[in-house]
């Protein structure tokens, strides 16, 4: 299954107000007939800052890849943190690192990698969202087909406040 079509599937189901992190024309036109929908240019967008300080409030939160591009991952998490309702949930799908032999590879050729695309291929995302306030309820791993074979890789789930204070 590609990204385009589990990017799809998960936005079938999910309700109230929800933002987007975004990041291109392709995550508009899925919410087309919404209205309850915000969708921003990316993470580095002014109108994601603009929200907190708004005090604003969803009821889910998706990224797609924009977890893996931000250059301030905690700062971003806390922000989310803060956008969410307290029952509300973050929808994610992002590239996942791996382990062992091919895990090595990936961290050797994670810096040329951020040069070229942005992406940061070294970061565990599951594990940044516990550390930063987000406990993930939901986790799947996925093989996609793709050209880049850092992308062959990615991890959907879902997380949501964490119990524990942060």
């Amino acid at each position: 299954m590609t990204v385009r079509t589990r990017r799809r599937a998960m936005t079938r189901r999910l309700d109230g107000r929800i933002l987007d992190l975004g990041g291109s024309e392709a995550h508009r036109s899925l919410w087309r007939d919404r209205d309850d929908v915000t969708v921003l240019d990316g993470v580095a967008d002014p109108a994601f800052l603009s929200l907190v300080d708004r005090d604003e409030r969803y009821d889910v939160i998706v990224s797609v890849f924009q977890l893996a591009t931000v250059a301030d991952l905690a700062g971003t998490l806390s922000r989310v943190r803060r956008l969410l309702t307290v029952d509300g949930q973050f929808h994610f799908i992002e590239p996942a690192r791996r382990t062992g032999m091919t895990g090595r590879a990936q961290r050797i050729a994670a810096p040329m990698v951020t040069l070229s695309t942005g992406i940061r291929l070294d970061r565990d995302i599951p594990a940044e969202l516990r550390a930063n306030g987000l406990s993930v309820t939901s986790l799947e791993r996925h093989r996609t087909p793709s050209t880049q074979w850092w992308l062959s890789r990615l991890v959907e789930g879902v997380a949501h406040h964490s119990l524990l204070p942060h």
